[in-house]
């Protein structure tokens, strides 16, 4: 039965090391296209979100080779070490750009007539090499500081196994947790301004052009806040529980539990792509015309204005048509 669960946690770590590459990669392709046709400075925090779960997928590549040497991560303390620092960094570095992605609409909602000033080319830069910089160091510290790993190395690879619970307790209540009550206070904060708004419009029955484009704003942060509830939800047992094991001195955890958590937390990186891909406006209907232009050029036979169940598309009078639909229904134009 053990020999069992192993097998399947390989196999699992070579279907996420296949995927979440392939995926945020297409992510990536497909927002530099947006970039370059409408620039976007959200784009740049989502791309670098993509390029985090990139990381955390390579970092699945180095455990496929790991379980293929047997398990040449759980006999050494500083390749141990190397692994979780390499999967913790770009996971700081996802809920900090998180945290960057809602305070950009937060100031696109609250200041519209200062935000071109103050999320210009400069202070993006700026912020996403801050970003990093903290991702890098936190991430990194048990490396970097001695004090902060385990004296005895016998218990495989884990992170509790190869650093002491103060390092825990730093991510977790120095970068997880703050941060995600601050985007839980800045999503309120939106969500009483779109309150404001909407009363206001009910009122006055005026549909000026700036509700029209905080609405937008909105959608972006609902999408924000779907991808922030994906990351509680997979990277959140796995912390709930190492700190329950760091606190309780006779609380032991299964190896294959521990295991599971961390590809769960893994798969997280997964998860936002299609996150994107669905409920993003922009990626959903751009990878769709890739898709429609893709078709055509394998079957070039097929009409201009084509149907086909499950994508409904028109090159010559819709060019970025793309709907989803279960059954064949004229083109509509987004």
């Amino acid at each position: 039965m053990a020999n069992e669960e192993v097998e399947s946690g390989r196999v699992i770590h070579a279907f996420l090391s296949l995927i979440i590459p392939s995926a945020n990669i297409m992510v990536i392709v497909v927002l530099c296209q947006l970039k370059k046709k409408k620039p976007n400075r959200n784009y740049v925090f989502i791309l670098n979100l993509a390029a985090a779960d990139l990381l955390v997928g390579v970092m699945c590549i180095g455990e496929v080779l790991d379980d293929a040497t047997d398990a040449l991560f759980d006999n050494n303390l500083q390749l141990c070490l190397l692994r979780f620092c390499m999967t913790i960094t770009p996971s700081i570095g996802s809920i900090l750009t998180l945290l960057l992605v809602s305070l950009d609409r937060y100031l696109a909602v609250k200041l519209p007539l200062h935000y071109p000033i103050l999320m210009s080319k400069k202070p993006i830069i700026f912020s996403l090499v801050v970003l990093w910089t903290v991702s890098f160091l936190v991430g990194h510290m048990p490396l970097i500081f001695s004090q902060l790993q385990q004296s005895n190395f016998t218990d495989g690879c884990g992170l509790l196994s190869v650093a002491k619970s103060d390092y825990l307790y730093i991510i977790c209540f120095g970068i997880f947790i703050p941060a995600l009550l601050t985007l839980i206070g800045l999503h309120i904060s939106v969500g009483k301004i779109a309150y404001v708004q909407h009363k206001q419009i009910q009122r006055t029955h005026l549909h000026s052009d700036t509700p029209t484009t905080n609405l937008r704003h909105f959608k972006a942060l609902r999408t924000v806040f779907i991808v922030i509830l994906c990351f509680i939800l997979f990277w959140g047992p796995y912390y709930v529980t190492a700190i329950v094991k760091a606190t309780c001195a006779s609380c032991s955890l299964h190896p294959q539990l521990r295991n599971f958590l961390y590809l769960l937390g893994e798969t997280n990186s997964l998860i936002n792509p299609f996150i994107y891909s669905f409920w993003g406006e922009s990626l959903n209907s751009h990878i769709g015309m890739q898709v429609s232009i893709g078709i055509r050029e394998i079957s070039p036979e097929l009409p201009r204005h084509s149907q086909l169940c499950g994508i409904v598309y028109s090159i010559e009078k819709c060019q970025a048509a793309f709907v989803w639909q279960v059954n064949c229904r004229p083109c509509l134009c987004l």
